[in-house]
């Protein structure tokens, strides 16, 4: 398995990656492509791409629950990309107001 943070609440003083109160993993397992959580906004869009990490054919999105700082970023994703083909794991009712 090889796991990438893509956001997190660290950064090295900002200088190569950006961060946010958020959570966001890259996941490598099987030949599966994962990502685990979508942030609070899209610089995890970003930093995947200053990694050279392409989340275009993403085997699956894991939403870990439904507070934004994890899920926030999931309409970036879906403006980028075509992820139609991509499964999606989570409670059936993680989207609804809280």
């Amino acid at each position: 398995m090889i796991l990438n943070v893509l956001v997190d609440n660290n950064t090295f003083i900002d200088k190569y990656f950006l961060g946010e109160p958020a959570l966001s993993y890259f996941i490598e397992l099987n030949n599966k492509k994962i990502l685990f959580d979508t942030g609070y906004s899209d610089i995890f869009l970003t930093n995947a791409s200053k990694m050279n990490i392409s989340l275009a054919n993403l085997d699956y999105i894991v939403l870990s629950h439904g507070h934004s700082d994890h899920t926030g970023g999931l309409k970036s994703l879906l403006h980028k990309y075509n992820l139609e083909k991509t499964k999606l794991i989570a409670h059936p009712q993680i989207l609804y107001p809280k």
